[in-house]
């Protein structure tokens, strides 16, 4: 298949759904698949790139940080993606197209099914389509409405991540939809992100990866480790990611006599992400709202105890007292007495978690087996398109 892969973010830029995009791109590839990946240009990037198979291609638009995309921006990308691909798919032609999330890679995609008879197939990565997360995207949601329901009812399948977020979809454009909706979730890489005990901290080691906005919640997680250090607890925290919330987190961390235990790694290298798996003990999400967090998989994979929201695939993957724990949202105390309980019991035994639960988890998500669920839907989706 000649498979185009539209996505505004991809590694380095944007997070888990970037992240997601190269798995399942390089996956495709591998397989002896054609892709063709069309994304973002940021300073210090090649605006091409080639290997073997697989094509990226970072278009030029307006885009400030790497760790976030405003409305204006994805508006940018939108405009300049089209004009690339107008000329681009003159001389190139594709199968079918994967569009990430129905805004805006969804109105790329529609774009190029008008202009070039491209089927389409849509990925959700959890909050793009109405209403899963009502509170927190109404505004966004009431604005958009429309247009994700036209992008989603034109594609031949829109691909859901677990079953809540099928549901969501179902009941959001109808019973007529129903049957191209369908659930494909994230992988891991079970052959890289493994444990490894003889690394861990001898000194009680969490750690918490993501960008540091408001979606992740990073400040019940600050506070939460402010009561344990108030309870003598003593650890350490690094905190792997960057954000618009970074300076005040530091400042809180310095005003709180934290800076001790606390550490600011910024974005690193997947090899040293791995490393802070290995090393740590711990593993805390405070996410508001996640579809099916990568970072969760990983720390589970590499042996962590992860202590999370009740959100998402979390409550799934996460077998409480086996595995991790699960908190509700914003609640401060209940993570910092699950933190509490965890050094005084599992961490003072040198708890690890039982390799059976990390087999079992893995029999579902190694992303060798997703990525063959991606190529059997592409080939149904292309034959759908074409009657």
């Amino acid at each position: 298949m000649k498979i185009l892969v539209l996505n505004y973010e991809y590694p380095p830029l944007g997070g888990g759904a970037g992240a997601t995009t190269k798995h399942i791109s390089e996956g495709l590839a591998n397989l002896g698949h054609e892709v063709t990946i069309v994304t973002t240009w940021f300073k210090g990037l090649k605006h091409y790139e080639e290997n073997n198979k697989l094509k990226i291609i970072r278009v030029k638009s307006k885009r400030k940080f790497t760790y976030r995309s405003d409305v204006f921006e994805m508006r940018s990308w939108i405009r300049c993606s089209k004009s690339y691909l107008t000329s681009y798919c003159i001389e190139n032609n594709f199968d079918v197209c994967i569009a990430n999330f129905a805004l805006p890679g969804g109105e790329v995609a529609l774009y190029m099914k008008k202009r070039f008879d491209i089927p389409y197939v849509v990925i959700s990565h959890g909050h793009d389509i109405p209403w899963l997360f009502g509170k927190e995207m109404f505004w966004y949601h009431t604005a958009t409405f429309p247009w994700i329901k036209k992008i989603c009812k034109n594609s031949v399948l829109n691909i859901m991540l677990t079953q809540e977020m099928k549901e969501n979809i179902d009941k959001f454009l109808g019973k007529s939809n129903k049957t191209k909706n369908i659930i494909i979730p994230n992988g891991c890489d079970y052959d890289t992100f493994i444990p490894d005990y003889s690394k861990r901290s001898s000194i009680f080691k969490i750690i918490f990866i993501g960008r540091l906005v408001s979606q992740k919640d990073p400040f019940t997680f600050l506070n939460a480790l402010k009561l344990l250090a108030l309870a003598d607890i003593p650890f350490v925290a690094n905190i792997i990611g960057d954000g618009i919330h970074r300076d005040a987190m530091e400042k809180f961390v310095m005003e709180n006599n934290l800076t001790k235990n606390v550490k600011f790694l910024g974005w690193i290298s997947k090899d040293e992400i791995i490393e802070e798996y290995q090393s740590a003990h711990v593993f805390v999400q405070s996410s508001l709202y996640e579809a099916m967090s990568m970072a969760v998989m990983e720390a589970i994979a590499c042996g962590n105890y992860v202590i999370s929201t009740e959100t998402g695939m979390n409550k799934d993957l996460i077998i409480p007292g086996k595995n991790g724990e699960l908190f509700s949202l914003h609640n401060t105390i209940d993570l910092a007495e699950k933190l509490k309980s965890y050094y005084n019991k599992k961490y003072k035994e040198n708890f690890i978690v039982n390799d059976s639960i990390i087999e079992k988890i893995k029999l579902d998500f190694d992303w060798r087996n997703i990525i063959r669920k991606y190529e059997q839907s592409l080939t149904e989706a292309i034959h759908q398109g074409a009657i």
